[in-house]
């Protein structure tokens, strides 16, 4: 039995710098950082491009021991990965660096208890070794990558990581995108499936996921880690509004996409349903961005791109409405529930609730195509009523379900679950392979 009141080490290794925190899974990596730092002597791996400088400052300032910076490794690596590492994904053999693996050897060899890996691309790192690990999976990759198929593999197979990826094969890309988008599916499916198998404990960011990669194992110990929504600074009010005019803002890095695949919808299909119906309507963009982005606004006077922005009130103070429909992507997503925290009136589709135990026309609205979303966006315009009575259900649920002191407690009872049930599992395995 190991006691609670024993600090011991752990180790954490984040897929990317956590901060700026850009985007939702860069603040659940700084969320899961904060969370252990208290309970364990923490040490923590990060991944970057050699251009990088992470702002590694912030990462101690969460009370972590050390941070150690590793770079991705080349193409001539990647390509080696690829032709020699086939049971891979390749989102694997794009963060598989062997020099890399001899760091996070030496350090599991110094005395490191548990090691918490971010998404299956660290997580190759520690699966092998003799030592109490969990895998934060983030969501089910090979569902976003069967949207993206079912979508007709408009955007980069690369996402965010583009950046990242060495350019002889982002050159080649768009011709092989289907074909690598396939592969990749599968290949993610098959190594999710066994994670559970091959981790002492297994994260997801929605519950709905976790309970799918459960299925009907009893034993199988697969949990949500969900985001913490701390009560908003910015608390928004319903003020008046010109009868005519909506105010909407849509918030999310516009280098993904699905982001970019959501501005298209907003733009392209719901903008020119609500003028139609005899309204005017503007919507504020807020989030990083790049070509795509600018092009798909273009000629668009009813857009303002703001770019990334740390402080949304100043935007979110001249809205009515929070935009925010999901047309691809997995898990719960940080921008709705952020949104709900301010307590501005949300208008969604089934896709951006996923995961959320939350309830139409109670906590916000749900609307699955653009004209019934228009149709929303007109009603929440003539109804004061609905938009204060959706302000103070947001505020709660988020206040009820996500609330950073509870997730907390959960999430260290499930890394201490990780301890003991991986310590158990050392105790009647042969000798392991750490060294």
């Amino acid at each position: 039995m190991i006691s609670k009141n024993l600090k011991l080490s752990a180790l954490y290794l984040a897929s990317r710098p956590p901060y700026p925190a850009k985007g939702g899974r860069e603040r659940l990596i700084a969320q899961s950082i904060e969370f252990l730092a208290p309970e364990y002597d923490l040490h923590v791996v990060v991944f970057c491009r050699s251009d990088e400088k992470p702002d590694v400052d912030s990462i101690l300032a969460l009370g972590c021991k050390s941070v150690k910076l590793v770079q991705l490794p080349g193409a001539l690596e990647v390509l080696a990965n690829v032709l020699i590492r086939r049971l891979h994904s390749l989102q694997e053999n794009l963060f598989f660096s062997r020099r890399t693996r001899t760091v996070v050897r030496k350090l599991v060899s110094s005395g490191i208890s548990v090691v918490i890996a971010d998404m299956l691309r660290t997580g190759q790192y520690c699966e092998d070794m003799d030592v109490p690990k969990v895998l934060d999976l983030d969501d089910l990759l090979s569902e976003r990558y069967r949207q993206f198929l079912v979508n007709g593999c408009k955007q980069t197979v690369f996402g965010t990581f583009s950046k990242r990826i060495p350019k002889s094969l982002l050159m080649a890309e768009p011709l092989l995108r289907r074909l690598v988008l396939e592969r990749e599916r599968r290949m993610m499916a098959r190594r999710e499936l066994s994670t559970p198998h091959r981790f002492d404990v297994t994260f997801l960011t929605s519950e709905t996921e976790a309970s799918q990669l459960r299925g009907d194992g009893a034993n199988v110990r697969v949990y949500a880690n969900p985001q913490a929504t701390a009560a908003s600074t910015y608390d928004w009010r319903m003020i008046g509004h010109a009868e005519k005019l909506v105010q909407c803002f849509f918030i999310g890095n516009l280098r993904t996409s699905q982001n970019l695949a959501s501005l298209k919808l907003i733009v392209r299909e719901i903008m020119p349903l609500v003028l139609e119906r005899g309204l005017d309507i503007h919507v504020h963009v807020v989030g990083d961005y790049d070509d795509r982005a600018i092009e798909t606004v273009s000629g668009c006077s009813r857009v303002t791109m703001h770019g990334f922005i740390s402080d949304l009130s100043e935007v979110v103070q001249r809205c009515s409405i929070a935009l925010l429909p999901i047309v691809e992507g997995t898990g719960v997503k940080t921008k709705i529930l952020d949104a709900m925290a301010m307590g501005i009136p949300v208008v969604t589709n089934g896709l951006g609730v996923e995961g959320l135990s939350v309830v139409h026309e109670r906590d916000l609205l749900i609307a699955d195509t653009a004209r019934e979303i228009a149709d929303q966006i007109a009603r929440l315009n003539l109804d004061d009523g609905l938009g204060k009575r959706l302000s103070e259900q947001a505020k709660s649920y988020v206040a009820r379900n996500h609330d950073p002191t509870l997730l907390r407690e959960r999430f260290r009872e499930h890394i201490f679950t990780a301890l003991e049930v991986g310590r158990a599992r050392l105790m009647y395995s042969s000798p392991g392979t750490v060294s």
